[in-house]
C-alpha cells in the first residue's frame, strides 16, 4: 500500500494528494498517525515466554 502516492487506485475520490496538503496539515496528520500506532502498540500485548519446568 502506498500511503503517500498520488494515484487514485487505492485512495478516496476527491481526496487531495499528500503533497498538495499544507505543511501544517501533513505534520498534524503524521503526529496523529504516530500517536495512534504507539497507542496501539502499548495496548497490544505479546504473550510472555514460559519457562520450561524440569520437575524431576
Amino acid at each position: 500500500m502506498d500511503l503517500f502516492g498520488g494515484g487514485l487506485a487505492n485512495g478516496a475520490i476527491g481526496a487531495p494528494a499528500w503533497r498538495e496538503l499544507p505543511a501544517e496539515a501533513r505534520a498534524a496528520l503524521t503526529s496523529l498517525m504516530t500517536q495512534l500506532i504507539l497507542d496501539h502498540a502499548a495496548t497490544t500485548t505479546t504473550p510472555r515466554a514460559k519457562e520450561v519446568g524440569h520437575d524431576f
